[in-house]
């Protein structure tokens, strides 16, 4: 084990998330670890094998032995006709790649991994199973701070998934991402990418609401800049209009969502709508988890007794609408974490997955 490496891949539509992991004097020291902006709907398949490559140079695995593992939310991008696809062209990408590695291995909504012919026998099952990987990290590493009941929170740039742990165990009504809909285990809401259209109807407009233009003028992106939760170097993702992402140009997008301009509105204006759209976006989150915690309610369970686990760059999200469902403790992941890595979590959960994989095999 001294000498292996272990690479966990995240492979989403917008972003390619991996972490570096090797074994060393009986602990599992991170290496590296890479998040990178990848919209594969402007750039193309071929963007992901691109990706692939620049994370393996970055790495440089080569010099030692190593497994790979992956999961993936890109096989839901519009450039494939169907998830399967997605799925095959993403795992020929992998094995591509990474030819030279000992075994890659791909992680599926049973919480286990499989080899890339499995993969591709049964695409559904791997496809968008990053939430099973932060699943097995929860349940067995939970309790080690003393906690069984718990639901987590995990608020990326596009979505929100929420995994309920019930006497440790992760009690999940959906599998796929339809299922996780309409349970509301899942959430497309996120940091920077959704568009504003998509949250609110109506803004406040000089002591009025005013219906808002569908066009994709302002991203949350831009809300949460405005609002000082993010720092310019946080905002990774295209603009909605092209330009940089200054305070200034955020304030300029924001203000064209009621059709204005920034001659039209002043700076404590377009504060205050944002705002008011930031609440509306922890309100989807909020009523996500009264879902769930009806549901945990039904089978006879004391609320009182779950925890809020947040984590992902939207982490002060989760957070702050978990306490307004009622978590009297919130717990942040990266207190659990030996870095504070929260916002690749699954790509982190993925390496340490094959990890075990391999020890439990030389045992």
């Amino acid at each position: 084990m001294q000498d292996l490496v272990f690479i966990g891949l995240d492979i989403g539509g917008a972003n390619l998330k991996a972490v570096k992991l090797h074994y060393s004097g009986g602990k599992i020291i991170i290496d590296d670890y890479v998040r990178t902006y990848n919209p594969v709907w402007i750039r193309g398949a071929e963007s992901i094998k691109d990706g692939l490559r620049e994370i393996k140079e970055k790495f440089n695995p080569r010099c030692r032995q190593y497994y790979v593992a992956a999961t993936m939310t890109a096989e839901l991008s519009d450039v494939f006709k169907t998830k399967s696809e997605g799925v095959n062209y993403i795992v020929g990408a992998v094995e591509e790649v990474f030819s030279d590695s000992l075994f890659n291995y791909y992680v599926t909504v049973d919480k286990t991994l499989v080899s890339a012919r499995e993969a591709q026998e049964q695409p559904l099952n791997v496809a968008a199973a990053n939430w099973a990987a932060s699943a097995w990290y929860l349940e067995n590493n939970l309790s080690k701070i003393g906690y069984k009941d718990a639901v987590f929170i995990d608020i990326g740039s596009t979505t929100t998934t929420i995994i309920p742990l019930i006497s440790g165990k992760a009690v999940v009504r959906g599998k796929s991402d339809p299922e996780k809909l309409v349970v509301g285990e899942l959430v497309y809401t996120g940091v920077l990418r959704a568009n504003v259209a998509s949250i609110v109807d109506k803004v406040p407009y000089k002591g009025y609401f005013a219906r808002v233009s569908f066009e994709r003028f302002a991203l949350t992106g831009d809300v949460h800049l405005v609002l000082n939760l993010i720092r310019r170097e946080d905002y990774t993702t295209e603009t909605a209009d092209g330009r940089d992402t200054s305070l200034e140009n955020a304030m300029a997008r924001l203000s064209r969502v009621p059709c204005a301009d920034p001659n039209m509105l002043n700076e404590e204006e377009v504060k205050e709508m944002a705002r008011y759209i930031y609440e509306a976006q922890i309100f989807r989150v909020f009523e996500a988890l009264m879902q769930i915690r009806s549901w945990i309610a039904s089978m006879g369970l004391r609320l009182d007794d779950f925890v809020a686990v947040v984590a992902g760059l939207g982490k002060y999200m989760a957070e702050e609408a978990a306490r307004r469902a009622g978590f009297r403790e919130v717990i942040d992941i990266d207190k659990l974490l030996p870095a504070p890595i929260s916002s690749v979590f699954p790509a982190y959960t993925t390496a340490l997955m094959v990890y075990d994989r391999v020890a439990s095999a030389q045992v």
